[in-house]
């Protein structure tokens, strides 16, 4: 009882019912954002709910990772679990179509009508909040979809007198979701439930339960496997599906779906409690009472009807995620593991995008609600013994994105005092994550803890080593915030000296951030390839990555040269159009000259200007963003939404107001975008935003007034808006004298010029000036390190203080793994670890050895295969950029030069099937003196694929002996993906990297 409680609460926590008339609900569009890149679903849901009920297929690729794509012209069905514009795609659980053809096909996309598939068109579509119809051309259906929390209602009408079926495929899954396994039963002839487990590299293992009650009885009902009829009334299976069959005197059915993360007896309860004795039509008007009275929380006077969709969708886009994953008994499921707990626990948590803006505007407009997020984000470490998740699906994290971002999260509640978070259980998982060494990303490599921990910045062996700096160095400034809210002294201070690490990146030359390595040597890079770009910078965003110090602007400000400086640098960014060559991110886009607001790190830098006292230029780039990067049409995102973060940007700007810095109290003040705008805070006080002359013309600040009194502050606190009252703007068409005053900016007057404190935290590790590690029959190891102390050891573990000294060039004459490390007074440096190995492709003639490959599509990694063996191998992460890839087989011929003998071929292959990669089958070495007559001197087969893992295996194959000038790799890919995994016969990729002859 207290649970089901908790539950009514949490669909009750929202601001007041919209008043009749203009109700917010009528200008939601829930079709922006399913074109183009927005990857949002159109579907019904309700604010924060566990469902998500929305029309889904099985189409692969970047477009369909919400399972819906407005270019889509067939719909396989209704599932009941999507993700809101996310760049990864999952989910799509529990799939139901009403179809005129009887068994489980879905048919071939290709042929709608051969299957359950069914033909739509746009023009027989309407979505609003909480609600979605379509008519189903070929099978003459009509559909209805709303939702409660937890369960999702359909209702079927089917015209004319076909046969009237209804398919049940716990199959069906979207993205990366592998479906492995279905169990159904038929209850009765209304009710069927079940089960599917799922395994998949965003939500992991997992299984969903589902209860299904159809308000009229069915006159049939058929199990299938691999849909071939089966007999029984339950079963389970690989490919376990139903159907049902209606008589021709049916004309409407309804059936209510309810779901369940943890189990089936949670699947029930949960039906009891929101679906027992409920029709379609009262659940409709209840999810769409529920999103009127969320969306009331901010309204808008504003004539321009294509304006306020843009807003009110955003709002809603805004408050679908984080998503309920609590049964009404409190059981939830997290990493595989079902708890039980006494508050709502919520999930899919994008916390690297949603930080930024969509959790800062949920304490603004219900504080209740951010607060019970965050405690089920605190409960992840107190209650499950976790480590705070970077990216959690349905309670897996997936690692996908990079930092600790959630901390912000957190930290903003507990600074801000949401209730239902306790302060002390908070810190202790916030400062446990600035700590771990366990969560790498899957996509962007190691997390470099061990660099960051000892020098401020994450060296740049690792992949996005800048962006990993800049986050982690203010994800750690808001820590200290709390720890000094917390009287945590020693804790305040250690953070706030790890929040300036980024300073060791800066250079003056040209104002970047750039890579370096542990041994303090700039990393290589051109400046003018996206190739390079994307190696050390999420997305290969080097200028949002070079402006993220939001918490530490006084210090770039400087380092800058002043206000001025700064603000300049910071407007050659915006008026940058120089072009880039190599592929670009397909993250960042939405470009105003460099800055790019399709890709979240930048989405401060138009409000930095505020900082600088040069307000005009943030109300100018602001407003150009809000004119060109939004609009109502179904492309009217400029990249995918990212649960909500950038409509909670579009939310933040129209207001006139964005939290650059999450933690610190303050809101930068843009400029109003709408005359009127009235935000409902709690306890009844009003927050309104006057805009006196806007125009399309006049979006400039000329004056402000606060309850009636001078502004010339450009930002607001977090107090003076809770308070509630009248922010009033006179606008005009030019850059006004308004908040450029020393003192008028939220980091107040400061000596802009002064010099900034840079300090070297440990040693920089020794480095070899040699990079690559291949020797031909003797090498002699020269190590540097800026004049410290060296210590080495070979084959064994970590140098110590006790270690060998290195003072002459190690002799090395056999595969050698050298382990040195930099002492000096400071302590020790990172270890530089590296193994060196006797290689045929050392000492061969200038200009060898040469490498070709023999198939085009060449799709990761060098076209001519160059960095087969370059000596740098790759590492677990397939986005790390060491991998050559392709999907189908491989064929590389190494040209030696002269005929050489070799014992041993060495090769690495990733195996990682989640991301479509799977091992060779077979690899087999051939040779010879001529590359059109060679003969095969060696295999490896690798036999039938092992299962779902996330590994690299690297393979010795023997050869005979004897010399050849040619040595040919073929490599044999894995063949198509298995039918439990996405996309079921599509060929597999096949990553290989450093062959080496021995």
């Amino acid at each position: 009882m207290r649970m089901l409680a908790g539950a009514m609460l949490l669909a009750l926590a929202i601001p007041a019912m919209a008043q009749n008339g203009d109700d917010p609900v009528q200008w939601v569009d829930p079709m922006i954002g399913t074109d183009g890149d927005g990857h949002v679903f159109p579907g019904a849901t309700l604010p924060f709910g566990m469902v998500q009920l929305s029309p889904s297929n099985t189409r692969d690729g970047w477009k369909w990772t919400s399972g819906y794509h407005y270019s889509d012209t067939v719909i396989d069905g209704f599932a009941h679990t999507h993700i809101s514009g996310a760049g990864l795609g999952a989910l799509g659980d529990i799939l139901l179509m009403p179809t005129r053809v009887a068994g489980t096909a879905a048919g071939a996309l290709d042929r709608p009508g051969s299957g359950y598939r069914s033909r739509f068109s746009h023009n027989r579509e309407r979505a609003q909040a909480g609600y979605y119809r379509v008519h189903l051309d070929d099978a003459d259906v009509d559909v209805e979809l709303t939702t409660t929390l937890r369960t999702g209602f359909h209702r079927y009408r089917f015209n004319g007198a076909a046969d009237r079926y209804v398919v049940i495929d716990p199959i069906h899954a979207v993205g990366d979701d592998h479906a492995l396994e279905a169990g159904l039963e038929v209850v009765s002839d209304r009710e069927i439930r079940g089960w599917r487990r799922t395994v998949g590299s965003s939500a992991g293992r997992r299984t969903v339960y589902f209860v299904a009650r159809f308000s009229q009885p069915f006159v049939a009902a058929q199990l299938t496997e691999t849909d071939r009829p089966v007999a029984g009334v339950q079963g389970e299976g690989a490919a376990r599906r139903a159907y049902v069959r209606f008589g021709k005197d049916v004309g409407q059915v309804e059936v209510a779906v309810a779901i369940s993360h943890a189990s089936a007896e949670g699947a029930l309860a949960n039906f009891r409690a929101e679906a027992e004795g409920k029709d379609f039509d009262t659940v409709r008007r209840a999810a769409q009472g529920a999103w009127s009275r969320r969306l009331s929380a901010i309204r808008i006077d504003e004539p321009d009807p294509s304006k306020k969709r843009v807003f009110y969708t955003a709002g809603y886009h805004a408050a679908i995620a984080p998503n309920l994953v609590s049964d009404v008994t409190g059981d939830y499921r997290v990493e595989g593991r079902v708890l039980r707990s006494a508050i709502p626990q919520f999930s899919n948590f994008s916390n690297w995008d949603t930080y930024r803006a969509v959790h800062p505007l949920l304490t603004i407009v219900d504080p209740d609600q951010a607060g019970s997020i965050v405690a089920s984000m605190v409960s992840r470490h107190r209650d499950a013994g976790l480590v705070l998740p970077s990216w959690e699906a349905v309670g897996h994290d997936n690692r996908v994105m990079i930092g600790y971002p959630i901390v912000s999260i957190i930290a903003d509640a507990v600074i801000k005092g949401l209730p239902g978070v306790d302060p002390a259980s908070a810190y202790a998982a916030i400062r446990a994550s600035a700590f771990d060494r366990t969560k790498h990303s899957n996509v962007y490599d190691l997390n470099g803890m061990d660099g960051y921990l000892r020098y401020g910045f994450v060296p740049a062996d690792v992949a996005s080593s800048v962006s990993k700096t800049t986050e982690q160095n203010y994800e750690d400034w808001t820590i200290g915030q709390v720890a000094a809210k917390l009287g945590r002294t020693a804790d305040a201070e250690l953070f706030a000296t790890r929040a300036t690490g980024w300073r060791q990146l800066f250079d003056p030359a040209s104002g970047w951030l750039l890579p370096r390595l542990a041994d303090g040597r700039p990393a290589p890079m051109r400046r003018d390839d996206w190739g390079d770009f994307n190696r050390h910078y999420v997305s290969g965003n080097i200028w949002a990555y070079s402006a993220y110090t939001p918490h530490d602007m006084a210090a770039a400000i400087r380092l800058h040269g002043g206000r001025a400086a700064y603000g300049d640098w910071l407007d050659r960014i915006f008026r940058d159009t120089t072009p880039i060559g190599g592929e670009q991110h397909v993250d960042l886009s939405g470009f105003v000259g460099r800055y790019g607001h399709g890709d979240e790190p930048g989405h401060q830098m138009p409000y930095l200007f505020n900082l600088a006292g040069q307000p005009g230029r943030t109300q100018y780039y602001v407003n150009r963003v809000l004119r060109e990067m939004y609009s109502d049409r179904p492309g009217g995102l400029v990249n995918n939404d990212d649960l909500g973060q950038m409509s909670a940007w579009y939310v933040f700007s129209t207001l006139g107001l964005y939290p650059v810095a999450p933690g610190d109290l303050t809101y930068q003040i843009g400029a109003p975008y709408h005359r009127r705008a009235t935000v409902t805070l709690p306890g009844g006080r009003r927050f309104t935003i006057e805009a006196d002359g806007l125009s399309p013309r006049n979006i400039y600040v000329r004056s402000a007034t606060l309850n009636g009194q001078t502004l010339t502050k450009s930002y607001l606190t977090h107090a003076q808006l809770l308070a509630g009252g009248t922010l009033r703007f006179v606008m005009g068409d030019t850059p006004s004298r308004w908040g450029t005053g020393a003192a008028d900016s939220s980091l107040g007057a400061f000596d802009d010029k002064a010099p900034v404190p840079i300090v070297q935290r440990a040693p920089w590790a020794p480095y070899d000036p040699v990079d690559d590690p291949r020797f031909a029959v003797t090498r002699d190891v020269t190590l540097q390190a800026a004049g410290r102390t060296i210590r080495t050891t070979r084959d064994s573990g970590e140098p110590t203080g006790q270690s060998p000294r290195y003072t002459t060039p190690v002799r090395i004459d056999r595969d050698t793994v050298l382990r040195a490390a930099a002492f000096d007074a400071r302590g020790r440096s990172t270890t530089l670890e590296r193994h060196y190995v006797r290689s045929l492709l050392k000492g061969s003639a200038p200009g060898f050895p040469r490498i070709a490959v023999a198939e085009d599509g060449i799709g990761y990694g060098a076209k001519d295969g160059a960095m087969l063996i370059d000596g740098i191998t790759g590492g677990p992460a397939y986005g790390d950029r060491k991998w050559t890839g392709r999907v189908g087989d491989m064929t590389a011929t190494i040209d030696l030069g002269r005929a050489r003998p070799a014992r041993t071929l060495t090769i690495g292959y990733l195996d990682d099937a989640m991301n479509g990669i799977l091992p060779p089958r077979r690899i087999e070495v051939l040779a010879g003196d001529d590359p059109d007559h060679m003969v095969p001197i060696g295999q490896h087969a690798l036999g039938p694929w092992r299962g779902v893992v996330q590994k690299v295996e690297r393979i010795a194959i023997p050869l005979p002996g004897r010399p050849y000038r040619y040595y040919r790799v073929a490599a044999t890919a894995g063949g198509d993906m298995p039918p439990s995994l996405k996309a079921p016969g599509k060929p597999a990729w096949l990553f290989l990297d450093e062959i080496n002859l021995q």
